[in-house]
């Protein structure tokens, strides 16, 4: 099992910008990448992890967490950083996906994912909360799975398994299903008794 985290450089979290300056959601996205990759380490799967930035702090910051790195040129989408990640790893591996911005997933729903895919399925999905998102694609390297990442990507990897006659789950979790993209997700964050870095940086900068 490879877990694959995409990270933007440039204009993170820009649909916060409304209510967060530049700094805080720069500051905000470090917080969001520790929580997920503490829920990682609990599910034994750190090591396993690759995060793949253009940004060397997060580069910095995700090694001395204990992942590996990928370094891009630039920051070209969220499709070129999984397949920069992809191209790192070598033989059959299954490949998990997951958005750095699960502020809530939990070990235990993470695990659920993980034993539904091991049932016999080609694929199995998270989608975001409004399901126009992908926030868990898991599926071997070795199946060419066509990336469909920023346009309504749950319906489009959907639609990409029934053309290629894949079997696929959908895990409707509550920590796989909600990210934190807008000013509404951030209050609902700061609403949450969750010990998270994320949780104690909304609470303070809605209080």
């Amino acid at each position: 099992m490879i877990v694959i985290i995409p990270m933007k450089s440039a204009h993170v979290k820009s649909r916060l910008s409304s209510v967060l300056s530049e700094e805080q959601r720069t500051e905000f996205s470090r917080s969001l990448l520790s929580d997920i990759l503490s829920v990682l380490r609990v599910s034994g799967l750190l090591r396993q992890c690759r995060v793949v930035s253009s940004d060397s702090k997060i580069l910095d910051f995700a090694a001395e967490k204990g992942t590996v790195v990928v370094s891009e040129g630039s920051d070209a989408g969220v499709n070129e950083a999984v397949k920069n990640g992809l191209a790192t790893i070598e033989g059959d591996e299954d490949i998990l996906v997951l958005p750095s911005d699960l502020a809530l997933l939990r070990a235990p729903e993470l695990g659920r994912l993980l034993r539904l895919k091991s049932s016999g399925l080609d694929v199995v999905m998270a989608p975001s909360t409004t399901f126009n998102g992908t926030n868990a694609l898991l599926f071997s390297s070795t199946l060419g799975f066509p990336l469909s990442y920023d346009n309504d990507s749950f319906w489009n990897h959907l639609v990409s398994c029934g053309r290629l006659g894949l079997s696929v789950g959908v895990c409707c979790e509550r920590g796989l299903m909600f990210d934190v993209d807008t000013p509404q997700d951030l209050r609902l964050l700061s609403r949450s008794r969750a010990k998270r870095r994320s949780v104690v940086f909304a609470k303070g900068v809605l209080a």
